[in-house]
């Protein structure tokens, strides 16, 4: 029994919450099988998220095709050691994430405009009439001259 001095952490009182405590055994559980599947297969997992175990069918999300490939051809291993840890693991199925940008890491090289380009677009903006038609455009354009200086100017 706690005392009026002590209080519970964080995670003892979310555990209190039916709701809560539910997720938090869920995603304990998926943390659990992530570590084994790394534990079984660690060249083969990197990058690999473990989605969710549901009625004895783990879903795992490999980062692209080539790693899916690989993983493919380990699942009867995988789907072995995961049985001898005690895990439900009936099936395996993959699902790629695909809405991740490969370029995502890498920085964008913006280049600069040419003088003549910037006086260009400089030109533009200040002729372009404002109305409710041209408001995005003129917008884009002002970001642009004011993103992209000239080389030489």
């Amino acid at each position: 029994m706690k005392t009026r001095d002590s209080f519970p952490t964080a995670l003892e009182y979310l555990g209190t919450h039916e709701k809560v405590a539910n997720l938090m055994h869920v995603a304990h559980q998926l943390m659990e099988i992530q570590n084994d599947c790394l534990r079984i297969l660690p060249a083969c997992f990197a990058g690999c998220n473990v989605l969710k175990l549901e009625n004895g069918t783990l879903f795992i999300s490999p980062p692209n095709q080539a790693a899916a490939a690989r993983l493919r051809q380990k699942i009867p291993l995988l789907q072995n050691g995961l049985g001898l840890k005690g895990w439900p693991v009936h099936s395996i199925r993959l699902k790629i994430r695909f809405s991740q940008n490969p370029f995502a890491d890498k920085p964008v090289q913006r280049k600069k405009l040419s003088s003549k380009a910037y006086e260009s677009f400089m030109e533009l903006h200040e002729k372009l009439e404002k109305n409710r038609t041209n408001i995005h455009l003129s917008e884009a354009l002002h970001h642009l001259i004011t993103k992209r200086q000239p080389t030489n100017r």
